[in-house]
């Protein structure tokens, strides 16, 4: 029985001092991103204690820190501060504080992310502006203090539209942090443009129409570049604006494969035959169409949409 009440008695004396000592123990973080101001110990810890000094301030360049060194600071300066002897445990590996307190500006960022896409891309870019142009979507960007910056995986080919570029921070040799940076690529095209609003079902003439050059982030839509004069409006088109190729083409009185009715007249004689087109054509013009009856080819003249003349038998 005295054991036992021996045994309880220590345990009761030695509680506080097993809690005082779990709760010295503190995680340091791999990695942890600070301003120029005061760093505490809970910026890079996960110490939630009262006691929560600055250790650091105005840092200008990385500074790494071991568990162990940590430690033996943390332990000498609670005695001095307070004059209590505390043994503080730092867990974790090595932990390292980055400074940023540096600024880049959107034409230098520009001006480094060009001059690496003209060593990685496919084919000579050329110049700046000359068929193809960047801009950074940010006005700057906060760099660490210390580091050496260096675009990663830029690829060999680059196209238009928006577009993230992972930038890098090298610290002795080691990348120590990475994000991304959004840009806006636009291409060098050449397309027709409307000079006025042409309504829907238009014939377009060379009076409607004029060839510019122009930058666009659009990638995927298909632009007109060849001459669309005799071409037909399929809706309507909005003045000073590049013509895609879906929104206009040839079209005909009678297209080819369209159902027509081949009409013959003789007097009071009226004839109707259900024919299907061969070939397109405008109103006067001489097409092929078949009797969908006897399959014979005949010839026939154009006269409005879905009809064509038989003129002779």
């Amino acid at each position: 029985m005295k054991l036992w009440f021996l045994i309880l008695f220590s345990l009761v004396l030695s509680w506080p001092m097993l809690a005082k000592e779990k709760d010295n123990r503190l995680y340091l973080k791999p990695k942890t991103i600070v301003g120029n101001s005061e760093i505490r110990l809970s910026d890079f810890t996960n110490w939630k204690g009262n006691w929560n000094p600055v250790l650091f301030q105005n840092l200008q360049s990385p500074l790494v820190m071991e568990p162990e060194t940590l430690k033996e600071s943390l332990n000498a300066r609670y005695r001095k501060e307070t004059g209590e002897e505390v043994s503080f445990e730092v867990m974790g590996k090595e932990g390292i504080l980055l400074p940023k307190t540096s600024v880049v500006g959107r034409k230098d960022l520009e001006r480094s992310l060009w001059k690496e896409l003209q060593e990685s891309v496919d084919g000579s870019l050329g110049e700046e502006g000359n068929s193809i142009r960047l801009s950074s979507e940010k006005d700057s960007i906060q760099t660490i203090t210390g580091t050496k910056l260096v675009w990663r995986n830029t690829g060999r080919t680059l196209h238009a539209g928006k577009r993230l570029f992972p930038l890098d921070y090298y610290f002795e040799g080691k990348m120590v942090h990475s994000e991304s940076i959004p840009f806006l690529i636009e291409e060098k095209k050449k397309a027709y443009f409307t000079t006025r609003e042409i309504p829907s079902k238009t014939i377009l003439t060379e009076a409607d129409v004029a060839l510019k050059e122009f930058f666009t982030a659009d990638h995927n839509r298909e632009y007109l570049d060849e001459s669309p004069v005799g071409n037909t409006a399929l809706g309507v088109l909005t003045g000073d604006v590049a013509i895609e190729r879906k929104q206009v083409r040839t079209l005909h009185t009678i297209e080819r494969g369209q159902e027509v009715q081949l009409v013959y007249t003789a007097g009071n004689l009226l004839l109707k035959i259900k024919t299907r087109a061969l070939a397109s054509g405008n109103r006067g013009d001489e097409i092929q169409v078949l009797n969908l009856a006897s399959q014979k080819i005949i010839k026939a003249r154009v006269q409005n949409e879905g009809i064509c003349l038989l003129e002779e038998i």
